[in-house]
């Protein structure tokens, strides 16, 4: 390579390297994996369980939440509790929760990263889905995941 064009290279490797840097440490990257939430009721953790999700290079496709947590452990909650959840590093664009009870399945309402148990006693499944865009014009996606969890209405 010619003496000349060597600080020109070199020039644009420096200046690719400090975008580059620049770029990571501006927000939170992605990892590997998709990452967990922490869900809580009056500060005790909610089990969550990965369900589907796309992430990176790999997609997973998981039952739907009731068959899924069919044997696992019911969080007891009181009725109409506020049951909080949040993610750590990048928070996701879209956010959505749903409800299955007895078969039947609802959209619920989210505000500010929690919502209501139900009033009327009972097992009640939820699946919490989460996306990243990196364009939301274009919906153009980082990743997407879907976690699962059931809580027990009590009085």
């Amino acid at each position: 390579m010619p003496r000349k064009i060597l600080p020109i290279v070199f020039s644009i490797v420096m200046l690719l390297s400090a975008c580059r840097s620049n770029e990571s440490s501006s927000e939170p990257q992605m990892g590997n994996i998709p990452p967990q939430p922490e869900v809580n009721v009056n500060g005790e953790s909610i089990r969550v369980y990965q369900s589907s999700y796309c992430w990176g290079n790999t997609c997973a496709d998981y039952i739907g939440p009731e068959e899924m947590l069919r044997d696992k452990e019911k969080e007891t909650v009181l009725a109409n509790a506020t049951i909080k959840f949040r993610f750590e590093g990048k928070q996701p664009t879209e956010i959505s929760l749903s409800k299955y009870h007895n078969g039947a399945h609802s959209q619920e309402t989210i505000n500010e990263n929690s919502f209501h148990a139900p009033e009327e006693k009972g097992a009640y499944y939820y699946s919490l889905s989460a996306t990243w865009l990196k364009d939301k014009e274009k919906r153009i996606s980082e990743g997407s995941s879907s976690y699962v969890f059931v809580i027990e209405v009590q009085d």
